[in-house]
């Protein structure tokens, strides 16, 4: 019994000191309140929600008071304090409010789980009301360059923060404005100015705003906030006390004019825009089949890289381009925004003759003169010459990572610049193979005798290597026709240089070369215009059509001399047969 009792008493003792923790475990007082009262309009007061208890949530609604105020980030705290056994745990929300305006302002109830706080009214003054002489330490101004621009016209906004005293930290938070893109140009500046007869030192920051959207708006001013050093003898050791200091800006009424209904074109407000071109090697020396680079250059001031348009050179049907990713950047030049768009392009001339490279037009708008401007590339007229051929002899097949010959046909130039050739690559690996082959057969029991018999069959050779030769010219015959036919310019291109290594019994680096080396012209000529063709025409046009019927009937002539010289080739070596003696 007496064990029992004495568990009963330690038992009601615990649930007692757990009877206040579960009292106090919902909010039990709200209190709300201000730093100070009244404010000036550039300064901020602290609102300080206090909660005791425990808060479901520690994220206090204020969003009510945004239209009067700008706020600040809310911090929280938390403390618990106990006395008598008495558990007491408080919530604590500190917020700094930046009055929009001047006038008399009602911070409304704020409720918490429950509990609500009474409303509290508070007095916003103009800067200079209640200062009387006294000079300010701190303060900052704002401004603007012009208060009614054009949509996504550039506005400077330029803020300086004055400060008598010095401080220990701080940051300066920038202008805000919905639909507007804002960045800040260039580098604070740091210098001393007079104000009412008192030296400041001042630093200054330039902001870009560039409004989205059309319509009246207010561009809520910058924010400063630090910490300053107090003129208060009570520090210890070589800690200084400081207090905080929270200002901002006068706000800024602005008006933003919509695109003017006779405007038509794509939407450039500026005050400067140019156009300008490099080329990469002289424009006197356009060659067939020979690239060169243009470059265009669209610089426009008061704008950002988003808001320039695509740029793009304008060419005849017989150029071939290859554009390359366009590059955009923008920077600051003397505090106005600069935004850039950099275009190049190689282009590759398939014919000669006299062209004309077509106008290329930017147009924008004339902020200053309200007048629509163009800027402008003139258009110029080109001599292209036609490719020439020097050597008379086949050059070897050239290397993978090595470009064509400049001199070659237009077709060599864009399409088997990069390309790997399979066929030889697959050749090389079969012959390897074969020479592995013949090496284990050779230390075999059997490779002496398989070499005797090599030798006896050694007369028979130049038949049957004569009689596979013709056997694959046939099969890459028809499918270079069949590939001419159907206007297939990678296709055709690989196959006339396989077919043309029977023709020639060499390897193949260049069609044009090894065509004239053959000294067929008729089938250089023929070819290179159908290339160019097949750029200017649909492959079921007539000029296409005929164009390759007249390539196959020039090539079909060379084949007939290359069988030609191959049947005499079989008749001689028939003529003088090989004894079949045996050493």
């Amino acid at each position: 019994m007496k064990f029992n009792s004495a568990w009963t008493i330690r038992l009601v003792a615990f649930l007692t000191l757990l009877l206040p923790i579960a009292t106090h475990a919902q909010i039990t007082d709200l209190r709300v309140s201000l730093d100070k009262n009244p404010i000036l309009v550039d300064e901020a007061v602290q609102l300080i929600v206090s909660a005791q208890g425990s808060p479901s949530s520690n994220e206090l609604d204020l969003s009510i008071l945004e239209k009067d105020f700008r706020l600040s980030n809310t911090s929280v705290s938390q403390s618990t304090r106990s006395v008598n056994f008495v558990t007491t745990k408080t919530t604590t929300w500190v917020t700094q409010l930046f009055p929009r305006s001047t006038g008399k302002f009602t911070i409304p109830a704020i409720t918490v789980d429950g509990k609500t706080s009474k409303p509290i009214e508070l007095i916003v003054m103009p800067i200079g009301s209640s200062q009387g002489s006294t000079p300010r330490d701190f303060f900052i101004r704002s401004d603007v360059d012009m208060d009614e621009v054009y949509l996504q016209q550039q506005v400077k906004y330029t803020t300086k923060l004055y400060m008598r005293k010095n401080i220990q930290r701080g940051s300066i938070q920038g202008p805000e404005l919905e639909n507007a893109i804002i960045k800040q140009i260039g580098e604070d500046k740091e210098y001393e100015d007079l104000v009412n007869g008192v030296q400041y030192r001042v630093i200054e920051r330039t902001y870009a705003i560039i409004p989205q959207q059309s319509g009246a708006f207010t561009v809520s001013g910058t924010v400063f906030q630090g910490e300053a050093l107090t003129d208060s003898r009570q520090s210890f050791g070589f800690i200084s006390r400081t207090k905080p200091i929270n200002r901002s800006s006068n706000a800024i009424q602005l008006t933003v004019l919509p695109i003017p209904q006779s405007y038509t074109e794509h939407w450039l407000p500026s005050e400067f825009v140019t156009l300008n071109e490099e080329w990469q090697g002289s424009t006197d020396q356009f060659v067939v089949g020979q690239p060169i680079t243009r470059t265009i250059t669209l610089t426009a001031a008061g704008l950002v890289e988003e808001q320039l348009p695509d740029i793009t050179g304008i060419y005849p049907p017989d150029f071939k381009t290859y554009p390359d990713q366009a590059n955009t950047a923008t920077v600051d030049r003397n505090g106005i925004l600069y935004a850039q768009r950099i275009h190049s392009e190689a282009i590759i001339p398939n014919r000669p003759g006299t062209f004309v490279l077509g106008e290329v037009v930017v147009p924008w708008f004339n902020i200053v003169t309200k007048q629509t401007e163009y800027a402008k590339l003139p258009a110029r007229s080109i001599q292209v010459q036609a490719a020439t051929t020097s050597s008379s002899s086949i050059e070897p097949i050239q290397a993978e990572n090595k470009k064509p010959d400049n001199n070659a046909s237009t077709l060599t130039a864009q399409n088997d610049e990069f390309r790997i050739d399979w066929l030889h690559i697959s050749l090389f690996i079969l012959w390897l193979l074969s020479v592995i082959i013949f090496a284990i057969v050779l230390f075999t029991q059997g490779g002496l005798k398989l070499i005797e018999s090599a030798k006896n069959r050694k007369r028979d050779k130049g038949f049957i290597q004569i009689e596979s030769d013709n056997a694959d010219e046939k099969a890459t015959w028809a499918l270079l026709q069949k590939a001419i036919a159907q206007g297939n310019q990678h296709q055709t291109n690989q196959t006339l240089r396989h077919w043309l290594s029977y023709i020639s019994n060499e390897q193949v680096g260049s069609i044009a070369q090894t065509l004239t080396a053959l000294e067929a012209q008729d089938c250089l000529v023929n070819f290179n215009q159908w290339v160019a063709s097949s750029y200017s025409a649909s492959a079921d046009a007539p000029e296409s059509e005929a164009s390759a019927t007249k390539l196959i009937e020039n090539l079909a002539a060379l084949r007939q001399k290359y069988l030609q010289n191959s049947q005499k080739k079989s008749e001689s070596l028939a003529l003088y047969p090989q004894s079949e003696s045996n050493t």
